[in-house]
């Protein structure tokens, strides 16, 4: 199948990985400018990956630090809606053990409230608590200085293609290893900063019904666009 006819019948584009500052304090991306860069790059969707680290809560404490991260997603989703923007709840949850992130896919507010607590110190702690049929734990940019890869029985996939211009991905390790591992893999923006969004996109024949739909769309039909490239694993 040709690029344009790719681009025809599967003509919603959704963001897989971005960050904004109310809830990623690495991010310079306000709510409103999340949407309207989207907006203008003619998505139809994205999701929220902001970071979350069950052992760096808040000063206010642990409630508080989870109601202010549920809290900038429905900030998000609010205005997404005012520009037509669907707006999917996502996560890059960490933990102490190492410095590795990982993208979550498939979990709602509840998911976020009672699925994970302060007692999660490990990938495997989580996995064993949280791993369910309906969501995805992926390890984000494997290959980055710093990351230890995790074994593939405590992961679903691994995200290939990290476009964050200011860390090297390895992009090409990722890809290697991905023709090794039977998975699920991913392409991602990783937007943290003005004028660096939009570079990467899920392809999808309609936009996905929730954050448990676009999970099938990410297992069963894994196009990407990457600039003017498809990318299909």
């Amino acid at each position: 199948m040709s690029y344009q006819n790719i681009i025809k019948e599967y003509p919603h584009k959704i963001e897989l990985h971005c960050h904004s500052a109310g809830a990623s304090a690495c991010s310079q991306i306000t709510a409103p400018e999340m949407i309207t860069t989207y907006k203008y790059e003619g998505y139809s969707g994205l999701v929220i990956t902001n970071h979350f680290y069950p052992f760096q809560p808040s000063k206010l404490g642990y409630k508080k630090y989870v109601d202010e991260y549920i809290r900038e997603y429905y900030n998000l989703r609010e205005k997404g809606d005012a520009h037509n923007i669907k707006v999917y709840l996502g996560m890059e949850i960490r933990f102490e053990e190492n410095e590795n992130d990982y993208l979550v896919y498939g979990i709602d507010e509840d998911f976020i409230r009672n699925g994970i607590s302060q007692k999660m110190k490990t990938l495997a702690d989580f996995v064993s608590v949280s791993k369910n049929e309906k969501n995805l734990i992926l390890q984000a940019h494997p290959f980055r200085r710093g990351m230890t890869l995790m074994p593939s029985e405590l992961l679903d996939g691994i995200e290939v293609y990290n476009l964050h211009p200011n860390h090297n991905s390895r992009i090409g390790f990722a890809a290697k290893y991905a023709e090794e591992m039977d998975g699920v893999f991913t392409c991602g923006t990783d937007f943290h900063h003005t004028g660096q969004g939009a570079l990467s996109a899920l392809l999808t024949r309609e936009i996905p019904k929730d954050s448990f739909d676009l999970v099938n769309y990410i297992k069963n039909e894994p196009i990407y666009k990457v600039g003017n490239s498809i990318v299909i694993f």
